[in-house]
């Protein structure tokens, strides 16, 4: 099945629209061919009143995607943060993974600092692996993102997890040269062998 015609208001932050289909009867956990709900669509977007209409409604809040994704998820892909404060704040769960990959993993990726922040603060948890056995902090370190390292590792991240492959982030760190990602997990005890 494609989008529905709420998909559709969603995606056009059409609020008004969006509240004549729900009254006339569409179902606002309906998924489209990726497995997206209207609550998935609005997140991703930041349309904060149409996420408020929706879970007003009765859409699912960690309702996944086909790839396992939450509007959660999509929220802090774009680093929504009123739309993540409001789910969070409304029950979205923040430890909800698609193949162990958490919200927190998605802030790290893309060096999100202060996202990071109030997601720890939220109960987030810092060493969740992925499928890869990658930690927020891997992510982190992978892509370089110096700030957001700082924050994991000032919440207690565990500087000396290694991935499936056996790597910890001080190699991951020396194969690509980040000469200050690496001073800064020597700093603060990272096991050099």
């Amino acid at each position: 099945m494609g989008e529905t015609a709420l998909h559709r208001a969603t995606l056009s932050d059409n609020e008004e629209t969006a509240i004549f289909l729900i009254l006339q009867g569409a179902n606002v956990n309906e998924k489209d061919e990726d497995g997206h709900s209207a609550l998935h669509t609005a997140a991703l977007y930041n349309h904060i009143d149409t996420v408020k209409l929706l879970i007003s409604h009765g859409a699912n809040i960690n309702k996944k995607n086909e790839i396992g994704e939450t509007a959660l998820h999509n929220a802090v892909e774009n680093n929504s943060k009123e739309t993540i404060e409001f789910l969070i704040s409304h029950g979205a769960n923040v430890n909800e993974n698609d193949d162990g990959r958490t919200v927190l993993h998605i802030a790290a990726l893309q060096n999100y600092k202060e996202t990071a922040e109030f997601l720890i603060s939220h109960g987030v948890n810092i060493n969740e692996k992925d499928k890869y056995e990658r930690t927020a902090l891997h992510y982190a370190v992978i892509n370089n993102n110096i700030e957001t390292a700082e924050v994991l590792i000032s919440h207690g991240a565990n500087i000396n997890e290694k991935n499936a492959d056996g790597e910890t982030l001080l190699h991951i760190a020396s194969t690509s040269n980040y000469k200050e990602i690496i001073q800064h997990l020597i700093s603060h005890g990272a096991n050099s062998v």
